[in-house]
């Protein structure tokens, strides 16, 4: 049973993060990055651990995450204006 769970999860996880990042930066929308980033935390744990080429992968809800904060920042600037 885990044997086939493990990979219907990281489809879904892969899924969930093109769909709401694709969604995030069509329509600029903070929360959609927000989203993307939760979604590609199993994908991003379970390469942070193989070897140096694909660890590195790892880090990119770290970055998706900057892109929330940049996003939110710019969302309140408009709304201040």
């Amino acid at each position: 049973m885990l044997g086939i769970l493990l990979p219907i999860m990281m489809a879904v996880s892969i899924v969930v993060t093109f769909f709401s990042l694709s969604f995030a930066i069509l329509k600029r929308s903070w929360q959609a990055m927000l989203v993307s980033v939760f979604a590609s935390l199993p994908v991003s744990l379970y390469l942070a651990g193989v070897n140096p080429p694909l660890s590195f992968l790892g880090g990119i809800p770290m970055l998706l995450l900057f892109g929330t904060f940049i996003m939110k920042r710019r969302d309140h600037k408009q709304i201040a204006r």
